[in-house]
């Protein structure tokens, strides 16, 4: 769904930490419809493997708890029920997720699920769906309606879930939880294209990640990441062309639209999930207000959007 290339400027470096030399590691999986990569410099091998393997174990039961796809999953479970007991971390999601939809003004909703369904976006059929079929459709469609009640999430009849626009980096902030746990200076993790970085590389200088050109092939720039997050949403990975018009995955919650106002809108944040929701609300709102957004909560952004069949960059600081 996003679209950062990690561009790891080493893979066997010797990185020395109180004398005891270390080495690298590496894990990958394809979960959350995506493939996921945790490279990180530790000095015990034995020590090392069980790192991968508690973190192969923790993102393997988030991927088997959020894929919307999956009819044991959890969150089909919510969908088919409306109401299912879910583990603290998951209301803790649940809870995110609305923090950030209130401060984008419901430019991030959860439950966009029935819209993506219209537009074809989940079986692949390209249709654009009539006004009425839209307007019907967005009425199911409300954060607010989402209640948590202790262990247990409420949504209505006929409302969808799907964390599609967060679990990725959900799953990234989880696995740096368990590398810094375990006491891990410098590693990069890239869970489906959302990137966190912990500490420095093994040259000891900030990671690199490349900024995917939206219009052509390679990458647009590239970025420095030391002890934070970044992630990139994009109209070019998932979309439908229609009468010659392309329309991208991420839809516009309040018009029932796909948004059509940017090409690539990348965000930096401590976070790989507030970095994750916070790139598909900016998508949303389109580049110019996204990056007045941005400004105003003191977040860097670099936003990629078409002018006159020019491709132009505005960033916020």
């Amino acid at each position: 769904m996003k679209s950062l290339i990690p561009r790891l400027l080493c893979s066997a470096a010797l990185l020395l930490s109180c004398g005891v030399p270390q080495k690298e590691y590496s894990y990958s999986n394809f979960l959350f419809g995506a493939q996921c990569t945790v490279k990180f410099q530790f000095s015990h091998e034995a020590r090392a493997k069980e790192i991968i393997g508690v973190i192969d174990l923790e993102l393997t039961r988030l991927d088997s708890l959020l894929n919307y796809f999956s009819e044991k999953s959890l969150v089909s479970e919510l969908n088919r029920s409306t109401r299912v007991k879910a583990p603290g971390d998951i209301i803790f999601l649940f809870t995110l997720s609305d923090s950030v939809s209130r401060l984008t003004n419901g430019s991030f909703d959860i439950t966009v699920a029935p819209l993506l369904e219209a537009w074809g976006f989940y079986d692949g059929k390209q249709r654009r769906p009539s006004a009425g079929e839209i307007a019907r459709t967005r009425d199911l469609v409300d954060y607010t309606k989402i209640q948590v009640r202790n262990d247990s999430i409420i949504i209505r009849p006929g409302m969808r879930v799907d964390f599609g626009g967060i679990a990725q980096g959900f799953a990234a902030d989880r696995a740096a939880d368990i590398l810094r746990q375990n006491h891990v200076k410098s590693a990069i993790i890239d869970i489906g294209g959302e990137v966190l970085a912990i500490g420095q590389s093994p040259e000891r200088r900030p990671w690199r990640v490349g900024i995917r050109n939206p219009r052509g092939e390679g990458i647009v720039e590239t970025i420095e990441l030391q002890d934070s997050a970044v992630s990139t949403s994009g109209d070019y990975e998932k979309f439908i062309i229609i009468d010659e018009q392309r329309y991208p995955h991420i839809i516009n919650p309040k018009t029932g639209l796909p948004a059509r106002e940017f090409a690539s809108v990348t965000v930096f944040a401590r976070d790989a999930a507030f970095a994750d929701a916070m790139s598909t609300a900016i998508a949303v709102m389109g580049a110019m207000k996204g990056i007045e957004f941005l400004d105003s909560l003191g977040m860097r952004g670099i936003i990629y959007y078409e002018r006159n069949n020019k491709l132009e960059r505005i960033t916020s600081e």
